[in-house]
């Protein structure tokens, strides 16, 4: 897949960590970069400028199709625009920066952006690493599995062993769920066939498909949501967590701040990068 990038740097150690990401995910092969540079109030143009130029350079001197773009405003605020304006497949952004990617009025950033961007975020720590196992999190329902496809052709492309996590309630949905669900684990319930387990098998046809040449190991994990995707992150040692991003219905925005922010919470207390898929609605 050729990727369309969006690589923001405020000019911080975390903003050349993000540049190393790529290196690592196997991202900058066949994509094109536009580096954004977002100039706030009092900051040097000039300098800032050129330190962004220097690095298209160096990405250039790699065979990347790399330009820079620099906007003056607010980092969330800019970034936002330049993502609504023009068609990237990814933004990549440092989990922590020196001027305006780690605090924001309403939150952090990469929050604000995981919320509002229409298109998927790359949340980066650690960065230089070698990634060499991703973690991906489905939620069980059929647009789950586009954020497989997406975040197993990343995973491809960093040659990375994947896990393949789905999370259920640890209590029954109704008096007629079957105990059985409630102890299964990802092969019982592959076996079984039950909802969860067709779901994790057509997600590992999937990783198949997209090119995933290890043999993708399926978790099912009982419990609430982010508690169990924090621990298993802790416990597989993974480097990128992938997750789905699903905008809340317009006849349901009257309830969105009552819904858990699981995303937001992931993106906060991962102590891994974090991809959050979004796909673009044509």
């Amino acid at each position: 897949m050729r990727w369309r990038i969006l690589l923001c740097n405020d000019g911080s150690p975390e903003s050349a960590g993000s540049e190393a990401a790529l290196r690592c995910l196997g991202l900058l092969k066949d994509s094109e970069v536009v580096i954004l540079g977002v100039v706030e109030a009092g900051h040097d143009e000039a300098a800032f400028r050129s330190a962004l130029q220097a690095l298209a350079g160096k990405l250039s001197a790699d065979g990347v199709a790399a330009s820079v773009r620099v906007r003056r405003g607010h980092a969330a605020e800019e970034i936002l625009a330049e993502a609504e304006e023009t068609c990237y497949d990814i933004v990549i952004v440092g989990a922590r920066g020196r001027r305006g990617l780690t605090r924001f009025r309403l939150g952090s950033t990469a929050s604000r952006l995981a919320e509002h961007l229409p298109t998927s975020l790359l949340a980066c720590r650690g960065a230089g690493e070698p990634t060499s196992k991703v973690l991906i999190c489905t939620s069980g329902e059929e647009p789950a599995l586009e954020t497989v496809r997406t975040a197993g052709e990343i995973a491809a492309s960093a040659g990375a062993d994947v896990l393949l996590l789905h999370v259920m309630s640890q209590v029954a949905l109704s008096w007629e769920s079957p105990a059985d669900d409630l102890a299964d684990t990802a092969e019982t319930a592959i076996t079984r066939g039950t909802p969860e387990g067709l779901h994790l098998r057509r997600g590992l046809e999937i990783l198949r498909e997209v090119g995933v040449v290890t043999q993708a190991v399926p978790r099912l994990r009982h419990g609430l949501v982010v508690d169990e995707v924090l621990d298993e992150v802790r416990e597989s040692g993974t480097q990128l967590l992938a997750i789905g991003a699903h905008r809340v219905p317009e006849t349901r925005r009257s309830i969105a701040p009552f819904l858990d922010d699981v995303a937001g919470q992931l993106l906060a207390n991962a102590p891994c990068s974090v991809l959050i898929v979004r796909h673009r609605v044509a």
